[in-house]
């Protein structure tokens, strides 16, 4: 009885709230002129974050000339997080007190009654029947179709989700979210029920009354709370139509990685998909598909990446605080990328915010970083984020009291940042600029340092209402310096240097006519310089004698057309053409006299004049086509092909990424790699709640592999094409996978069983491998098994884990030793007849995140993390060594030993930051 005397109470007040500002309003209108605009006129621009409902009203008020009436106590608890293009008043106030108690009413032209929803005259409708508005009421029933555009972001941190699905259960239709976490649907104006999902977040339905065009925010969060669970009917996976053998990753996702020494490491994160194997302990290069590491085109905004590795491969280069997406193709490369045969990443820099300046970072026991980001203008068009990381890993080595780590040299720095410009939604300007430095040393008789520059100018724009056009500059340095003391011999120390800039342009029109077609295409030049070695004397006083190898220019261009379309609602078709060019200039000091004197693949027959060897040039056409078909709602089937062309090799007989490789276009002498690449795959929603499955069987045949000599010298090679030998090779296997995204425990599964073979196809039988047989390839690992998984523990606590297994990869080992003529010589084993152990390796982290109070200004998390948890010492070379004959080695005087760079579990706590 109480509580029915207070209800009432309350219903009274409202209405003597209500009825009083109706005669207020009545009064004032009164007096107001003829013309005053009607609220129905007046579009709402502008983004909000976290901003307190009054004051928010109160904004509107002064800027459309407004007048809110409430009681302060109402709109107290209520906050409000939404962008806002061009939309009518009325949509924009019924879509924010739709998730709230509160209502509200127009009075005259220009006033507004808020007040909450209680039983009585002045309710709502019922929560099951309440609708998102979409355009203005007064436009009801003048459209017959109309077009929703909207962005889907994370409701906590306001980030943008790419890739996140959009489906319309009555048409069985969806779309995905692109970089800008942007989509579009275009769809009979009435009431819709819109499904919202995206991995590691709570599925969301939203009833959508669409009137008009129009554009809203939609939101979506880690759980739900006070509603039903909802269960998402014909998810589709996160590829883009018949897109396949593509995953991709948002800033969301990408900081619930498993952290590494405290960090979250964007390229070893990649190490635990299908398809994507670790090349060794301690480096950031990876294999895909049975690829060599210089076959994937990493781009961090565009501009390409030739070494990516700090710390010796400890770390990527990768500042995670500052990325905002990251794509991997493994197969089905659209038709605007090329360059290289095996895999492309994309990596993209976040655009900064444009509501305040905000600071972020970490402090570590190895490295700490900080990055920055906010509006720089009062408009909030221009914005920037800016990041970087140093290690202070020197420092602590010098307190050691051992003599060899106080003479170690191991430290690095990076530096990033992008600056963004929005003219409106579809024209906007950014430049980034990237650049690091790494110094180490193994041991006291040299000192390894490299960098990278990076740099690359981005204008996009609209040409027409369905016409865009980008445009990109980009721009790459990679230099490396290897000091040798020579065992402290001044007199014969020298310095070894060489460089890659590359240097490309570039204008892409992309069409889109509709929802279900699609078309793309462009052009692209590449201009690449390469000092490819040269050695000069450290001290003044010396006995070296300097050297330095010509330079090589090459240039690259590549037109691309392709087209994307639906043939019906279950059936899409994705083609593309892509046609490349691509011509060796020779050296930049003597062009005409770059020729070595014998190239193993290039017969110089006297019917062929000099002049056209030297300025012979390469071309060619290169696929792509691929298809998509829905069985059901919850099964669908993908196939692709595609032919790719390389035209740049990096040259090392070393299965491990390291700074001392160097790169060689292709010439007269050295073809270029082709790729032809053919995929079969199913995607499939299983029985098991929120677990998904998916395979793929591929075919890839390669033409004018790389091999080398036995005893070739890569380093200060005048006549590098004499110690190469042409070989062809196929890789094919079958990957399996498994990802749960719901739920407290979220993780995948994976398992690839693959070959990759080669044979060597060298003018001269003798020089062939195997007889000119098939044998395994440098990176064939038959299997391969990975396993990721996070368990929420409490809303603020989370236990991650990840274990990773990989066969041994291939190794020639010397067989005999022996002597001749009064020499010592060793014969070794076929090549790659050898097989390294297996590499496994078990990394945990515990991290306590950040208080989910959003009011709280600092915000700090911690990150306990062990890498190599149960200290397996996994072989990063094998090699022989002198020893005393005995039972351990066969009685032998020689004993093969394995060289482990990691055997023990490291440890790391790192405390992360913002403000």
């Amino acid at each position: 009885m109480y509580y029915r005397l207070i209800q009432k109470a309350k219903l009274f007040s409202i209405r003597v709230f209500v009825c009083s500002i109706f005669t207020i309003v009545f009064i004032l209108g009164t007096t107001r002129t003829a013309n005053a605009q009607n609220q129905g006129e007046i579009l709402i621009d502008g983004t909000f974050r976290d901003q307190p409902m009054s004051v928010f009203l109160d904004s509107l008020g002064t800027k459309y000339n407004l007048r809110f009436f409430y009681k302060q106590e109402w709109l107290a608890p209520h906050t409000i997080s939404k962008e806002f293009r061009s939309t009518p008043l009325i949509q924009a106030l019924n879509n924010i007190f739709l998730d709230n108690e509160l209502t509200f009413r127009f009075f005259q032209d220009k006033g507004v009654v808020i007040y909450p929803e209680v039983s009585g005259n002045f309710s709502r409708l019922d929560e099951s029947s309440q609708f998102l508005i979409i355009g203005n009421p007064l436009n009801l029933g003048r459209y017959k179709r109309a077009t929703l555009r909207g962005r889907v972001v994370d409701g906590k941190t306001g980030e943008t989700l790419v890739g996140a699905i959009v489906y319309h259960t009555e048409t069985q239709k969806g779309a995905t979210t692109d970089e800008s976490g942007e989509f579009e649907m275009e769809l009979p104006t009435g009431d819709h029920r819109l499904q919202f999902s995206f991995v590691g977040l709570q599925s969301s339905n939203w009833k959508i009354r669409l009137i008009e065009d129009g554009y809203e925010e939609f939101q979506l969060f880690e759980e739900s709370h006070a509603i039903e669970e909802v269960t998402v009917v014909g998810k589709e996976a996160d590829l883009p139509r018949s897109q396949m053998s593509m995953v991709q990753m948002s800033s969301v996702e990408i900081k619930k990685l498993p952290a590494l020494m405290g960090e979250v490491d964007i390229l070893k994160g990649m190490t635990m998909l299908p398809g994507v194997q670790t090349v060794g302990e301690l480096s950031s290069g990876f294999n895909v598909r049975g690829g060599n590491t210089d076959q994937n085109l990493i781009l961090i905004n565009g501009s390409p990446v030739f070494n990516s590795s700090h710390l010796f491969g400890f770390l990527s280069l990768i500042n995670p605080d500052v990325v905002e997406n990251v794509r991997l193709f493994k197969g089905g490369m659209p038709a605007n990328f090329g360059e290289r045969v095996a895999s492309v990443m994309e990596v993209g820099f976040k655009d900064g915010n444009t509501e305040q300046i905000r600071f972020y970072g970490g402090i570590g026991l190895i490295n700490s970083r900080v990055t920055m980001d906010g509006p720089l203008s009062k408009n909030k068009k221009l914005t920037f984020v800016a990041g970087g990381r140093s290690s202070y890993t020197n420092w602590i080595m010098k307190e050691i009291p051992e003599l060899d780590f106080a003479r170690s040299v191991t430290q690095f720095y990076d530096v990033s940042g992008k600056i963004t410009y929005k003219f409106d939604k579809y024209n906007r300007m950014s430049l980034m600029g990237y650049v690091s430095n790494d110094e180490f040393n193994t041991s006291t008789e040299s000192v390894t340092q490299y960098g990278n520059i990076l740099a690359n100018l981005e204008v996009s724009n609209q040409l027409t209402g369905k016409l865009y056009g980008d445009f990109e500059l980009a721009h790459s340095q990679y230099s490396y310096r290897l000091t040798d003391f020579a065992r402290q011999n001044p007199l014969e120390s020298y310095f070894l240097d060489n460089r890659l800039m590359y240097s490309s342009a570039g204008y892409t029109v992309r069409w889109h006519p509709n929802i279900m077609h699609k078309a793309i295409g462009g052009i692209k030049v590449v201009d690449y310089r390469i000092n490819p070695g040269k050695i000069s004397p450290v001290e003044d006083t010396t006995r070296i004698v300097s050297r330095e190898l010509p330079a090589e220019n090459a240039l690259e261009a590549a037109v691309f057309v392709g087209d994307e379309f639906e043939i019906s609602p279950q059936f899409s078709v994705s083609a593309g053409l892509r046609f490349s060019f691509f011509k060796n200039r020779g050296s930049a000091e003597n062009p005409e006299n770059n020729e070595s004197d014998g190239f193993t693949t290039l017969d110089p027959s006297p019917d062929i004049p000099e002049k056209e060897i030297r300025e012979k040039h390469y071309t060619g056409f290169e696929p792509r086509l691929s298809a998509r078909y829905d069985v059901n709602a919850n099964t669908t089937v993908k196939w692709n092909y595609q032919r790719v062309r390389q035209y740049m090799f990096q040259l090392s007989n070393n299965a491990v990424v390291s700074p001392a490789e160097t790169w060689k276009p292709a010439s007269p002498g050295l073809k270029p790699l082709i790729s032809d690449q053919v995929a079969f795959g199913m995607e499939k929603d299983s029985w098991l709640r929120g677990i998904d499955f998916s395979s793929e069987v591929y075919f890839k045949y390669l033409q004018n592999l790389v091999e080398y000599k036995n005893g070739a010298q890569l380093i200060m090679n005048e006549n590098i094409e004499d110690d190469l030998i042409s070989a062809s090779g196929y890789s094919a296997g079958i990957e399996l996978s498994a990802r749960k995204n719901t739920g407290r425990l979220t993780g995948s599964v994976s398992y690839v069983l693959s070959r990759t073979m080669q044979k060597t196809n060298a003018e001269n039988a003798e020089d062939n491998f195997w007889d000119g047989k098939y044998y395994s390839s440098l990176y064939d690992k038959p299997h391969d098994f990975s396993l990721v998984g996070t368990y929420n523990i409490s809303r603020r606590w989370r236990f991650s884990a990840n274990f990773v297994f990989v066969s041994g990869r291939p190794v020639t080992l010397p067989e005999i030793k022996y002597k001749y003529a009064g020499e010592t010589m060793v014969y070794y084993s076929d090549r790659n007849k050898y097989r390294m152990p297996p590499y496994h390796r078990l990394d945990i982290s515990i991290t306590f995140d950040e208080n989910l109070r959003r009011k709280r200004m600092w915000k700090g998390s911690w990150t306990l993390s062990v890498y190599n948890a149960y200290g397996r010492e996994n072989p990063y070379s094998v090699y022989y060594r002198k020893s005393g004959p005995g039972a351990g080695n066969d009685s032998r005087k020689y004993s093969l030993y394995k060289l482990s760079v990691i055997g023990i579990p490291v440890p790391s706590l790192t405390y992360n930051f913002k403000f």
